[in-house]
């Protein structure tokens, strides 16, 4: 009969207690503390409850680097100005932003964001050009976008940003696209297709846009455009149509999930392709921002939805071997 050592080449270890998780994929050995054997996986990305939002909403932005360090913010009803920063457990108030804003996005991290854009109050009014800067503690207002519009996609950093698409009569779905150094937005090449409510991923100078509204796009809602710092070239489309997502990650490894109409469906991206993936438990729509990796992201907001999900991809699994 074939032996362990045989066939792996070495025997199996015997340790006093469990290594973690992720250090035990694809590993065997045996646990003298507890007399059994031990048997590290690792497994398909999956969606994990996490804490509610305190103020429920939809149209939000957000942004984050995990599904443990984030924020959102704005959204309606009615136009507000909460935020919400998020360490992996519970949601805490934070300072507001200056205007009540929806139909925004947002982008950057739990202390470095940017927010462009949207329906404000207090003057601003629809298809706004203002920008605001969060630093960890407060907003800021700094330079107006070159073009007002709804519901843009913003990508990148707080000092290194494109906000893209929207929409803004009569221009309607907008294809501008338009870059921030920290300091004032630059006009760049258009998008192929304009979109409003359009999710992305990436940097500046790497980044992808997918779905959004515009019904006289060739692939209504499920175009994926990539932009490598100068120009727009089309790649594989989503296998779902919607718009108003939140996603994360780069151009070459980016999800999303739920969406306009209300899904709970998720999928990947490998910078060529999109596949299928772990539903999550509610399905959500009407939310924005650009949270976290394809590794480690959030949903937060939506209409109706107070719940806040948190993906891991891989997760990894300590299993005791038992034998029949």
């Amino acid at each position: 009969m074939a032996t362990y050592k045989g066939i792996q080449g070495y025997l199996v270890q015997k340790l006093s207690s469990d290594p973690t998780a992720s250090e035990a994929a694809g590993q065997l050995w045996y646990n003298s503390t507890s007399g059994a054997f031990k048997v590290g996986t690792e497994g398909a990305g999956t969606w994990a409850a996490g804490g509610n939002i305190n103020t429920p909403r939809e149209f939000n932005g957000g942004a984050g680097g995990s599904n443990s360090s984030a924020i959102i913010f704005g959204g309606n009803p009615p136009a507000i100005t909460n935020t919400e920063s998020y360490n992996g457990t519970s949601w805490t108030e934070v300072n507001d932003m200056n205007s009540g804003t929806y139909y925004i996005t947002g982008t950057g991290t739990q202390t470095a964001a940017l927010i462009t854009g949207g329906n404000r109050v207090g003057g601003a009014g629809n298809y706004s050009k203002l920008n605001e800067i969060w630093d960890g503690t407060c907003w800021s207002e700094a330079a107006d976008m070159l073009v007002g519009r709804n519901g843009p996609c913003n990508i990148g950093t707080s000092t290194a940003a494109l906000a893209t698409g929207g929409y803004n009569p009569p221009i309607t779905y907008t294809t501008h696209a338009e870059s921030w150094n920290g300091t004032s937005w630059t006009e760049g090449n258009n998008l192929l297709y304009g979109g409003y409510g359009s999710a992305g991923a990436g940097t500046q100078t790497s980044a992808v846009v997918f779905g959004g509204e515009n019904p006289s796009q060739p692939a209504p809602q499920k175009n994926t455009q990539e932009w490598n710092g100068t120009s727009w070239t089309e790649s594989g489309d989503m296998g779902n149509t919607r718009s108003w997502v939140q996603s994360g990650g780069t151009q070459t490894a980016a999800i999303t999930a739920g969406g306009q109409p209300a899904t709970v469906n998720t999928e990947t991206y490998d910078g060529t392709s999109w596949t299928e993936t772990s539903n999550m438990t509610t399905p959500r729509s009407y939310t924005e921002g650009h949270i976290g990796t394809s590794s480690s992201a959030l949903q937060a907001g939506g209409q109706g939805v107070a719940a806040t999900e948190e993906w891991t991809d891989p997760v990894y699994t300590i299993k005791t071997v038992t034998v029949s």
